[in-house]
């Protein structure tokens, strides 16, 4: 799943459901109300992005993983 700017945010946190259904929480809206709890996707822009320390370099897609940090 590609959830856009999430991807290779410190803020994401994948959840998933029961019936497999995957979703991207962004763990800022527990504290900030600007930040929607699940942005819609894909997110193009993001002022609260912080890459995460395993983001692709420019532009690259992101590789996968749960994307929980």
């Amino acid at each position: 799943m590609r959830f856009g700017l999430c991807d290779t945010c410190v803020h994401q946190q994948i959840v998933r459901n029961t019936r497999g259904s995957v979703f991207s929480l962004c763990r800022r809206s527990r504290e900030d109300p600007r930040y929607p709890r699940y942005p819609r996707v894909p997110v193009l822009e993001c002022p609260g992005h912080e890459p995460r320390g395993d983001a692709p370099a420019d532009g690259e897609a992101a590789a996968g993983g749960d994307g929980a940090g």
